[in-house]
């Protein structure tokens, strides 16, 4: 899948103006520039493959704006015979947690976590592009670039100051951490550096 398809699945599941596909445009373009910093470091990374990840990863927003946005993001995408892309949607609501844990939560139901077990969501089974897009999300508010510790403090100003919130962070700093050892600095600071905003 390309850019084009991407931008055109998004376009057949929702309005183009939606808020919601402002910021999955924002998160694709920080997806693409995270990945091309990586690849100048001589570090093999899909760039292209970044971005459309980057671009899917909020399509269940589309049908709902709750915790639930990732299971039906990755049940539409599996609808329209992409299932590997739309693992994305999925696997950026759960920040590594297992399936049953996101079900906990109210991510999805049980009989969803029933029929996806045994399918790979573990958080050990991220790829690099997989990686970068959740963490190119992380980094992204509704205003542009902002450093992961204000994205997840303005969550818990909106959401409330759930534990999930708290543990959300904590892995997005732990992901940012690996991605830094590619980047050889902070992947806030780096794309700062080239003056992120909207694309």
């Amino acid at each position: 899948m390309n850019r084009e398809e991407a931008l055109a699945l998004l376009d057949k599941h929702g309005p183009a103006d939606a808020s919601w596909r402002g910021h999955c445009l924002q998160v694709g373009a920080t997806a693409r520039r995270l990945a091309e910093l990586i690849s100048r470091r001589g570090h093999p990374v899909d760039v292209g493959r970044a971005e459309v990840l980057g671009l899917l990863h909020d399509l269940g927003r589309s049908q709902k704006h709750s915790l639930r946005h990732g299971i039906e993001g990755y049940l539409l995408a599996r609808t329209e015979g992409l299932e590997d892309e739309g693992r994305i949607c999925l696997l950026h609501v759960l920040k590594g947690r297992t399936l049953k844990e996101g079900a906990r939560l109210g991510m999805l139901t049980e009989e969803e976590c029933s029929e996806l077990e045994g399918g790979d969501f573990a958080a050990a089974s991220l790829c690099l592009e997989e990686k970068i897009a959740i963490l190119a999300d992380a980094l992204m508010s509704d205003t542009g670039l902002v450093p992961i510790e204000e994205k997840y403090a303005n969550a818990r100003r909106r959401y409330g100051a759930d534990l999930h919130h708290y543990q959300d962070e904590k892995w997005a700093k732990e992901l940012a951490e690996e991605i830094a050892q590619l980047l050889g600095q902070r992947p806030y600071q780096a794309l700062k550096d080239l003056s992120v905003g909207l694309p």
